[in-house]
């Protein structure tokens, strides 16, 4: 695999090229009792699985299965098979870390009209049949959020993308593309690429939040490998999935340089390393096998006893 524990990091490009390693060195702060919050997109979600396999149960939060829901009235993402809410920008991110500390609340009728459903526009596949049972979703999954919050000692967080999409109506982001899944969104958002100060504001404002919520925790980072599935900026798909990780890297850069409680591990590079046997089938997804092996390094590298 496209990842090494060394006590001395590869200084020298050659080495690279002939090993394709990316090397990662020992530099403990977290225990293997703590609680990780884990928050991201489908990465993210094999990262969980891959955790809870190193660590045992209960020490990957939040844990989505406590929200009881009828589904033959709602939907919440594609729960109870999966133990994730997909979130794909650090916009989303913010977002959520905001209302659980009750910075922000969207207001009650904060949603849209769907084919006889409301959709909620900030976190992805949320549906219900009537405004009582949207109501009742929406504080399920707060309090779920705040539950996780509160018992986590530390953060691990994969960001996505830049390419986001503004509700006009409220000004915040969306957390899925218009039209996704059968949804809303296209003639209630506008198209935004963000660029890199405006995601580096976003990602500062989110760790100085959980810093002064939580200052002994460690905050883990880094760019979602998997690919956008399509761009909206007119662009080729390939560079523009290009220009979108960059700007994610080197957002995720300046903030590890900057925030004394930010660990940037890297993953993504890991993927890019190992060149075209990291993925799937589809040519989006990583490979389980390079994913426990990363999360592996991430163990070695970050725990103490």
């Amino acid at each position: 695999m496209s990842v090494k524990v060394a006590r001395k990091l590869n200084p020298a490009w050659r080495r690279f090229m002939a090993d394709r390693m990316v090397t990662v060195a020992p530099a403990p702060v977290v225990g293997r009792l703590d609680r990780f919050f884990l928050m991201g997109s489908c990465f993210a979600e094999e990262i969980r699985l891959a955790l809870e396999r190193e660590l045992g149960p209960g020490h990957v939060v939040p844990d989505y299965r406590g929200l009881v829901f009828d589904k033959a009235v709602a939907q919440v993402d594609e729960l109870p098979e999966r133990n994730h809410l997909n979130t794909y920008n650090a916009f989303s991110v913010l977002q959520e870390v905001e209302r659980i500390l009750g910075l922000w609340t969207p207001a009650p009728d904060d949603w849209w009209q769907v084919e006889g459903r409301l959709q909620c526009p900030y976190r992805r596949l949320v549906f219900a049949r009537s405004p009582e049972v949207f109501a009742q979703v929406t504080a399920g999954l707060d309090a779920v959020l705040r539950d996780g919050f509160a018992q986590a000692d530390h953060f691990v967080f994969t960001f996505g993308m830049t390419e986001v999409f503004i509700n006009r109506a409220s000004g915040k982001v969306a957390n899925q593309k218009p039209g996704y899944g059968a949804g809303g969104g296209v003639d209630e958002t506008t198209y935004h690429r963000a660029g890199f100060a405006e995601n580096l504001a976003v990602m500062q404002r989110l760790v100085d939040l959980i810093g002064a919520a939580k200052p002994a925790a460690k905050i883990f980072v880094t760019v979602s490998p998997v690919p956008l599935k399509r761009t909206f900026s007119g662009e080729d798909i390939f560079a523009a999935n290009m220009l979108s990780k960059s700007t994610l890297r080197a957002a995720l850069g300046e903030l590890a340089a900057t925030r004394a409680n930010v660990v940037y591990f890297p993953s993504y590079e890991a993927v890019m390393a190992e060149g075209a046997e990291a993925w799937e089938e589809d040519g989006r997804h990583v490979r389980r096998a390079l994913v426990e092996a990363i999360t592996a390094a991430f163990v070695a590298t970050s725990f103490h006893d």
